[in-house]
């Protein structure tokens, strides 16, 4: 890690969580699609997009999109951490697969036609706890553990997890106050290419730039 060339320390991730300052729901997700990038040849992901990808706006009684907890997280941590080299490609996908090859364009077909009843199943069920046995970060039980466990890691690689937060913004979701905060960091979609803030609909931005930020003052009384 080098300062002048940009990026954030893991030190400065992991006092940012342990801060409370970062809203942390209960992570649950739901798989949404598997789809090959664009690479030559490419790699296969497995997709976590929020469906549908514009929440509705207008009446707060509907149920929110599938996955907007990984879009609420994810816009908390490009809003309170500013550097030059802000960047997270593909942020709501896990490859699975590199460098992907088919004996033939059937075979292809074949493959994704599976992927595709194997999402559909995963689907009827709804969006699950990443964790919903209250384990640590070494597979042995959490110390203490409450109806909600499934908050967040950080990870060297896919065997070496280093840290869990634990949900700091708990359900209901349906609750006014924490409905408008939710719908203030999803009314914004980071644009990775022009590395801007983009509002998810034209209308949007002028009707909810007037709500306060709601990170500092309602952590606290919404937990």
């Amino acid at each position: 890690y080098r300062p002048d060339w940009g990026g954030i320390s893991e030190e400065d991730i992991v006092s940012a969580l342990n801060s409370g300052k970062i809203l942390i729901p209960q992570m649950e997700v739901v798989p949404t699609a598997v789809v090959a990038n664009p690479d030559t040849p490419p790699e296969l992901e497995i997709r976590f997009d929020m469906d549908p990808p514009i929440p509705d706006f207008d009446d707060l009684s509907t149920p929110l999109p599938d996955n907007w907890c990984i879009r609420f997280v994810h816009n908390q941590l490009f809003k309170y951490f500013e550097f030059p080299s802000r960047f997270c490609p593909g942020p709501f996908h896990s490859t699975i697969l590199r460098k992907a090859d088919f004996r033939s364009p059937a075979h292809k077909e074949a493959y994704f036609a599976k992927c595709d009843a194997a999402i559909k199943k995963w689907r009827l069920g709804g969006p699950k706890p990443l964790n919903n046995g209250g384990w640590d970060v070494d597979g042995k039980p959490l110390e203490e553990t409450s109806e909600y466990n499934s908050g967040l890691w950080l990870f060297l690689d896919r065997d070496n997890i280093t840290h869990f937060f634990k949900p700091n913004f708990l359900p209901p979701y349906d609750d006014p106050k924490k409905r408008k905060i939710i719908l203030d960091f999803l009314s914004e979609e980071w644009d990775e290419h022009d590395l801007i803030w983009k509002p998810v609909a034209p209308s949007l931005k002028k009707k909810y730039a007037e709500l306060e930020s709601p990170v500092e003052e309602k952590k606290v009384e919404l937990v």
